[in-house]
């Protein structure tokens, strides 16, 4: 992993407000909540730093899903017509995160890597990023199926090579404010899922998938997410077998857990 740019060259990319000093917007959507046009911002509260840049061009385990990446202090903040804004704290999410330099940041994709880009002299890199799209991070969609797509997945950490975890930003229909939202049994944790999990449930109402497998990095069992989309909000329960040499490879369930 390798820290790129600070200061005044990664400025010129983000804009004016990056020169100041202030807080810098990432993006900004328009959420229709109950008819009413609100605009969500995700705003980083200072110039952030660039994290997953690669000499070799390859993508570390820690830095799957996120690199290219801007790392800082991220706050999610709501208007509404006639209310005061809503400013919702992001970086404690990612108190987890596998590639924590010092104390917790979060962490954005901002490009995509590709083919190539380790032929780039490191010098030129962010000009041609530069010229490249920009990810938006904020692809809103209904995952709890209410009907209306008021929700965005958010990665929050990488860490064994080929596994990612992710939370769901959104409307919570109990108090009409916007966090990360839990199940309907725990709605006060975030309910953290892979971020495959989470592509499933915006397809179906009920998902059931393989999120560890046996003899995934030596893994002696096997992890069953069930999650499921009703009235009364998001359910998941994780099933855990033992991996066993027989013919079906896993023994009876050895605990489920709601989470």
């Amino acid at each position: 992993m390798k820290r790129l740019m600070g200061g005044m060259g990664l400025a010129c990319l983000l804009g004016t407000a990056a020169v100041a000093g202030g807080p810098v917007l990432r993006e900004q959507v328009r959420v229709k909540v109950d008819g009413v046009v609100e605009r969500w911002r995700l705003e980083w509260r200072s110039t952030p730093a660039l994290e997953c840049f690669e000499s070799s061009g390859a993508v570390s385990c820690g830095c799957e899903g996120f690199a290219y990446a801007e790392r800082g202090d991220l706050e999610l903040v709501r208007l509404r017509p006639g209310k005061p804004p809503e400013r919702v704290p992001l970086t404690p999410l990612f108190e987890n995160l596998a590639m924590k330099v010092d104390e917790p940041k979060a962490m954005l994709r901002r490009w995509a890597p590709r083919e190539g880009d380790d032929e780039i002299h490191p010098d030129k890199l962010m000009g041609v990023l530069g010229r490249r799209k920009s990810l938006r991070a904020m692809e809103l969609g209904d995952y709890d199926h209410d009907g209306q797509a008021r929700e965005f997945v958010l990665q929050t950490n990488a860490f064994i090579c080929g596994l990612r975890e992710a939370v769901l930003i959104g409307y919570d229909r109990r108090d009409g404010r916007v966090r990360a939202l839990g199940t309907a049994e725990h709605p006060e944790k975030p309910l953290v899922l892979e971020p495959e999990t989470w592509a499933e449930l915006l397809k179906s109402k009920q998902v059931e998938r393989v999120e560890m497998e046996c003899g995934d990095h030596g893994s002696e069992i096997r992890d069953v997410m069930r999650v499921s989309a009703d009235d009364k909000g998001l359910h998941a329960t994780l099933d855990r077998y033992p991996c066993t040499d027989d013919e079906d490879g896993v023994g009876e369930r050895e605990s489920s857990k709601a989470l």
